[in-house]
């Protein structure tokens, strides 16, 4: 048999190995989960066995490193970035209930596109992790390729993904209601007798973004009202700001956004056309980050059950590997609360009309 063409640890490339799994049971004459129990030193394999694989894997270029196991499960943790906090907030939620149990994390960031998520879950297994749990990745692209998190799964290695739900992938799916936190932010806006509401979003391929969509939409239908602008743009602070302003200029009094970097945008760009939050125009944002109680005023916003579904990914993704080839899929669906701030009040009785310049855009 043919070894296969490799990265070793002195290539430019660093020490990406690009023998998956099924290479090394090809090799060694054994099953893809007999290779995962034995890379994440896992029992249920004889010695015999196991030394089978740790040469074959050795011949393909992978370090297989006692070290690995012997301080504990490690967990491969895949997240956006560390710059929005709420990524921060999950990567610090799942080490500490890692931590807890005697595992270790594992974390990488910016997977940008699927082939850059497929070597990170390389690079996982390389590395001998027990499970791999990941927050916003593609998993949450609607009919998005889903082949790279087959393979982990059929693999044996247990697959959490949090936010976002494929029907067509087995996995541990971990939800925040995305539906549910539409309906309290437009109850609350409503109550204040808010009718001109707007919604300000990102890719509009995404689970998250289509369920608050579908929501948002939907409830305007239920009570008879005109249909709501939605602004796709980018969970970014500039993406907030300019959709701020688009939404003011089609008469909207109130912008929901989906995220709080975006709903700082919003704050900057509602004052950037000489009206006032909340007194002109009331900002809803989404995550409750930290310092979402420190902005001028302080943001009304959604809080996720961050450390409840960290609890629940942990427990996931180091529970079950070694007993099924293929773990059950799973869905976990978590309901958020509203956190009621400054930056909400009572619909102005007259909506300051925009600028001409921009009625002129909308």
């Amino acid at each position: 048999m043919s070894v296969p063409t490799l990265l070793r640890a002195d290539s430019p490339e660093g020490w990406l190995v690009k023998a998956r799994l099924i290479d090394i049971a090809q090799l060694a004459g054994v099953s893809e989960a007999t290779v995962s129990r034995v890379l994440n030193g896992r029992p249920g394999v004889n010695d015999a066995t196991r030394q089978l694989v740790i040469n074959a894997a050795r011949q393909l270029g992978r370090d297989v490193r006692p070290s690995l196991t012997e301080s504990g499960p490690l967990v491969g943790v895949l997240v956006p970035d560390l710059d929005n906090q709420v990524f921060a907030s999950w990567v610090e939620r799942l080490e500490a209930e890692l931590f807890e149990r005697g595992a270790s994390a594992l974390v990488a960031l910016r997977a940008r596109t699927v082939e850059r998520e497929r070597e990170i879950f390389q690079r996982f297994l390389c590395s001998g992790v027990s499970g791999i749990i990941v927050v916003s990745g593609h998993h949450a692209q609607h009919l998005g390729p889903i082949d790279h998190y087959r393979e982990i799964s059929s693999a044996g290695v247990p697959l959490v993904l949090i936010n976002g739900v494929r029907e067509d992938l087995s996995a541990s799916f971990l939800s925040t209601d995305d539906g549910h936190a539409m309906t309290l932010v437009l109850t609350h806006l409503e109550d204040l007798g808010h009718v001109r509401i707007g919604l300000a979003v990102g890719d509009e391929h995404t689970w998250p973004v289509r369920e608050k969509v579908r929501v948002f939409e939907s409830q305007a239908e239920q009570h008879g009202r005109t249909a709501r602008p939605v602004v796709f743009t980018d969970f970014s602070y500039a993406g907030g700001y300019q959709a701020a302003r688009d939404l003011v200029a089609r008469g909207a009094t109130a912008v929901v956004c989906g995220s709080d970097v975006m709903a700082a945008g919003a704050l900057e760009g509602v004052r950037s056309l000489g009206l006032e939050v909340p007194s002109d125009v009331s900002i809803v944002g989404y995550d409750d980050v930290g310092w979402a109680s420190l902005t001028a005023p302080p943001l009304t916003t959604v809080r996720q059950a961050i450390g409840s579904m960290a609890r629940a990914a942990v427990v996931a993704a180091l529970g079950g590997g070694e007993r099924s080839r293929r773990p059950a899929r799973s869905e976990v669906v978590v309901r958020p609360q509203l956190i009621v701030r400054g930056s909400t009040a009572g619909a102005p009785e007259e909506p300051q009309a925009a600028p001409a310049a921009l009625r002129r855009i909308s």
